[in-house]
């Protein structure tokens, strides 16, 4: 296959419509050169074979192992620092930078790598393969039906022509989203170590309570002498979900409708909204969800996310994928929403409990018998405080999250097309 003139140039107005003053467009032809390295497998020789995850998830060690394990002979060496691409992953976005531990790894004819070359900056290339055009390019050079199968011709790839900043520019952009992945990686620690924290605070707090000393054995293990077992049925004024058939009354305004996909770890996640004009019938007011209640997946995403309902949600109603629990003591909201959250010590119940196995699910049974120790009101007081301190601030971790990546793809949008042109100050992200 060969590449007509006119594809190329229709590619390269997809990349931007206008150069920026001092770019210029470069083939990759002329910035990467196909590297083939032969080596002749030892049998008694072990080899560290390469692995390119899915969606830019980078370059890892598959296996080591000994030569003589090595059924494909026909292998080349790879160095740190080449460009590596899947021929047949290609359109999952496999593609990246080999890293220093894959040094002198060997690779299979599965893969082409590519000799970075002076004008171009290894990390500003890593970045620049996440613009769309990008991914457009290498489908272009693919050939095939199936995406599965679609084999991918570098030859006819390396013919196309991306935008080019001076290498000076280059390196900055690359600082400054580097410096972003860092801060994105660093947070993505810190939420990972306050979840086992959590685990851990949530895990004693919830069935051991505070300052106790004499505990007696049930259904969800050690409880204080003091707590009570219930069902949540005896703690609920009713529990309920959606019937079918609300999709008549989708909207592009109204009212919130909460399906599976909005009832996530311990917080409900709108962004992704359905609205409803509300049928005048008692099943908007038997599903209309109140402050404080309790919403369960039941089925569709995710069964068993629960979430507690925020007092500024305004109105909403459930779906018939999600259970709706109403207390009688509100109080016990945060505390049973932390209980029952995916690191909190009731959540084994509804793992036990799920039906199904290609599509599991829960009954309103299922919620209705859920075993729930409550602690005597003072204590369930502070307790309640405290799950609700360590729920505020693993929220604000995750919110910084959401802004590091929603900064990082504007700053990609805007330095990776020159309309923002870097500084010796960091750049704005779009407006």
């Amino acid at each position: 296959m060969s590449l007509s003139l006119e594809v190329i140039e229709d590619l390269k107005n997809e990349w931007l419509s206008e150069l920026p003053s001092g770019w210029r467009f470069s083939r990759f032809g002329d910035v990467l050169q196909i590297k083939r390295r032969p080596i002749e497998v030892q049998d008694h020789v072990e080899y560290v074979q390469p692995v390119i995850r899915r969606g830019h998830g980078g370059i890892e060690v598959r296996e080591r192992q000994l030569g003589v394990s090595i059924k494909t002979k026909a292998q080349f060496l790879i160095r740190a620092g080449d460009w590596l691409m899947s021929k047949v992953q290609i359109l999952h976005r496999a593609y990246g930078l080999v890293p220093y531990d894959l040094d002198k790894a060997i690779a299979s004819g599965s893969y082409y790598a590519f000799e970075i070359q002076k004008d171009i900056d290894p990390k500003y290339l890593w970045y620049l393969s996440h613009a769309n055009a990008f991914h457009k390019s290498c489908e272009l050079a693919s050939v095939g039906v199936v995406i599965e199968k679609m084999v991918f011709r570098a030859t006819d790839w390396l013919d196309f022509q991306f935008p080019l900043p001076p290498l000076s520019e280059q390196r900055r952009i690359a600082e400054i989203l580097s410096s972003v992945d860092e801060a994105i990686t660093a947070t993505r620690a810190v939420i990972e170590q306050t979840g086992k924290v959590k685990q851990g605070v949530l895990e004693h707090l919830l069935t051991k309570g505070i300052g106790h000393t004499r505990f007696k054995q049930t259904e969800v293990g050690e409880i204080p002498e003091g707590w009570d077992l219930k069902r949540l049925r005896d703690l609920a004024i009713h529990i309920t979900s959606g019937s079918r058939g609300w999709a008549q009354y989708y909207s592009d305004e109204g009212d919130l409708f909460l399906r599976s996909q909005n009832v996530r770890n311990g917080s409900l996640d709108l962004s992704d909204k359905q609205f409803v004009t509300v049928p005048k019938s008692a099943e908007g007011s038997r599903t209309l969800v109140r402050a404080d209640d309790l919403v369960f997946t039941i089925t569709g995403n995710s069964v068993g996310n629960i979430a507690r309902i925020p007092a500024d949600l305004g109105s909403a109603y459930v779906s018939q994928h999600v259970a709706l629990v109403r207390l009688r003591d509100r109080q016990l909201s945060a505390f049973l929403e932390a209980f029952f959250s995916p690191l909190g010590p009731g959540n084994n119940q509804i793992l036990s409990a799920q039906y199904g196995q290609s599509k599991p699910g829960l009954s309103l049974e299922n919620v209705r018998s859920f075993y729930v120790p409550v602690p005597p009101r003072h204590e369930l007081a502070q307790l309640s405080k405290i799950v609700k301190d360590h729920g505020v601030y693993g929220m604000n971790v995750a919110k910084e999250l959401s802004h590091l990546i929603s900064l990082k793809a504007a700053l990609m949008s805007d330095l990776l097309t020159g309309r923002k042109r870097v500084t010796d100050a960091l750049p704005l992200a779009a407006e």
